[in-house]
């Protein structure tokens, strides 16, 4: 049995779509009705992502994803639509209940929560048990408090091989749950633990939710950090440790700070500095740098300073700046950790580091410097301009990109043209690898000539989903549509409108007639109207548009035959037809 569509209706009544999307696009901007942003699906420029609080839809008309509220928190959350439902539920304060079973998608994904859960408070119960002396220490002898330990939910998986599955049968876990969770593993000796004799990370996403854990090893040992496997819950390249006590601290301070480790996080975080978070053990991906583009558009990369660290640093910065990230870098001295700096030097002076932070392209051009021997010469100053054109390509802004070439010009002593003309020679080369590949990728985004929509039919069907009141008498023109998608979609325009001709949550009781053409309904209705659109008279202009052009499709249709019959062979009801036709044109 479906969802309760009075739920689903109270939900929408209750949360504005764009306070919902807000908060996963910081950058969303009002424009006129609707509001516009760079598109959280792929990589843009120029924003074309929209949003309609009135009609409580979104639709990106460079991707061509659209929905409403529901579709955009599945999409961005990776969620089936009963978790959303029920996460909307409980965002807008409505009482809602499966009605049915869970998928078995849904209830798999269930019972590994459940499972994580469990295992979470066996090993929190062991660090604060007799066993967890050692641990506990450790944890002391980093700085770390009793509060802080509880709320990380710091744990100790013990030094043997059974102790979490044992508990787990005893509380009715089954080994493939134990094995698909990622906290047991099979070995030739059976079923193992995965962690022994390490300190417990539980890893939460970004909405709280238990979905791996990593381990540090007690004493000796490889490897020193360790992560449960990749599993439905948990991807590594989805996931920044800590973002969830993180993100509103990170959106109050509008930046955040990507540290190395948990240990960085934990200490930073008591230190009174929880707009940091981390990747977990791998390196910085594009889908990190979307994550963290939810929350704000400032990100400060802090690094180790040594030869890994400066290389990672300037990978991911780069990657940052990609997704349309002000990106700024900096290193503590003698090497460091955050702990260990707080500690030594205090809170302010960390602080001050965060606050003078290097841009980017300070960064990488100081880097540059440092390697060749001064003063510079001409082929020193050939190979920097290449390195550094690698950065200056990839930042998105025109403004701040013509402010980096004059940045680079002035610490290389070179000519500000020659800077470019290196760009513009790099672009080039792009640009014909991008002509080859062209013709390929234009023949698989073509579409059919039965998807080639008329401007007139388009028109009349944006403008009828937001004026149902002007369909009446429109159903006379679906047989004359030369596109099927959109004769079908004014089939479910003018059914709807006969019922309910109100343009409130009309695109959603189109989109229930017609489900097979949901995302060309989005586009239509988010398409932004003429300046001087007058409903009644622009409706009434484009039937006759649509009239004209199907009488044209037929007058053409007729001198075909015509042709094909040859001169002296052409029916006179043919010739009468075509005489019909010109006059209806003229008239």
């Amino acid at each position: 049995m479906p969802i309760q569509e009075s739920v689903l209706e109270q939900i929408r009544q209750r949360l504005d779509i764009v306070e919902i999307v807000r908060q996963y696009v910081p950058s969303l901007k009002r424009a006129g009705r609707t509001w516009k942003a760079c598109c959280p699906f792929h990589k843009e420029r120029t924003p074309s992502f929209t949003v309609s609080s009135d009609k409580g839809l979104y639709y990106c008309f460079g991707c061509q994803e659209g929905g409403d509220l529901f579709d955009f928190v599945m999409k961005m959350e990776n969620l089936s639509f009963n978790e959303t439902v029920k996460k909307l539920a409980d965002l807008a304060g409505v009482e809602y209940q499966p009605q049915t079973g869970f998928s078995p998608a849904e209830q798999r994904r269930m019972d590994m929560r459940k499972t994580l859960d469990f295992a979470k408070k066996f090993y929190q119960k062991l660090l604060l048990s007799s066993s967890g002396t050692s641990a506990r220490n450790y944890i002391k002898g980093r700085g770390l408090t009793k509060e802080t330990t509880l709320k990380f939910e710091l744990g100790l998986a013990p030094d043997n091989f059974t102790s979490l599955q044992q508990a787990a049968r005893a509380n009715h876990y089954t080994d493939a749950q134990l094995k698909e969770a990622g906290i047991c593993t099979t070995s030739k000796y059976g079923l193992r633990d995965y962690f022994r004799n390490r300190l417990i990370f539980p890893i939460l996403n970004q909405r709280g939710e238990t979905v791996a854990f990593g381990g540090r090893i007690l004493g000796q040992g490889e490897p020193k950090y360790l992560n449960t496997p990749e599993t439905v819950l948990f991807s590594k390249s989805h996931v920044l440790y800590g973002l969830n006590f993180a993100g509103p601290a990170i959106r109050k301070a509008n930046r955040a700070v990507l540290l190395e480790g948990y240990m960085d996080v934990i200490a930073c975080h008591q230190a009174g500095f929880e707009y940091t978070v981390a990747p977990l053990g791998t390196s910085f991906t594009p889908d990190h740098a979307k994550l963290l583009k939810r929350y704000t558009d400032n990100v400060i990369v802090l690094f180790d300073p040594d030869a890994a660290g400066i290389k990672a640093a300037l990978r991911g910065a780069l990657i940052l700046i990609e997704q349309g990230i002000f990106v700024q870098v900096a290193s503590l001295s003698e090497g460091l950790d955050p702990d260990e700096y707080i500690a030594k030097y205090g809170k302010e002076k960390f602080e001050y580091v965060l606050d003078h932070a290097q841009d980017l392209i300070q960064f990488h051009t100081q880097l540059q410097l440092a390697k060749y021997p001064q003063p510079l010469q001409p082929q020193a100053k050939a190979a920097m301009v290449s390195e550094l054109t690698e950065t200056l390509l990839k930042q998105p802004d025109p403004i701040v990109r013509r402010e980096w070439v004059k940045y680079v010009a002035e610490q290389i002593q070179v000519e500000e043209d020659l800077v470019l003309q290196r760009m513009h020679g790099k672009q080039r080369t792009t640009s014909r690898l991008e002509q080859k590949l062209r013709p390929q990728r234009a023949a698989a985004a073509t579409p059919p000539k039965a998807q080639t929509f008329l401007a007139a039919e388009e028109n009349l069907v944006s403008w009828l989903l937001r004026y149902p009141q002007y369909a009446t008498g429109c159903e006379e023109l679906i047989n004359q549509f030369d596109s099927r998608t959109l004769a079908e979609l004014l089939q479910a325009v003018c059914q709807a409108a006969a019922q309910n001709n109100d343009a409130a949550g009309f695109t959603e009781r189109v989109k229930v007639l017609a489900p097979a053409h949901t995302q060309m309904a989005i586009r239509l209705s988010m398409t932004e109207l003429p300046d001087d659109f007058n409903a009644q008279r622009d409706i009434d202009a484009c039937k006759r548009a649509v009239k004209k052009e199907a009488l044209q499709r037929q007058l053409t249709a007729v001198r075909q035959q015509i042709k094909t019959a040859g001169a002296g062979q052409v029916p006179a009801e043919l010739l009468q037809k075509m005489a019909a036709l010109q006059n209806q044109l003229k008239n």
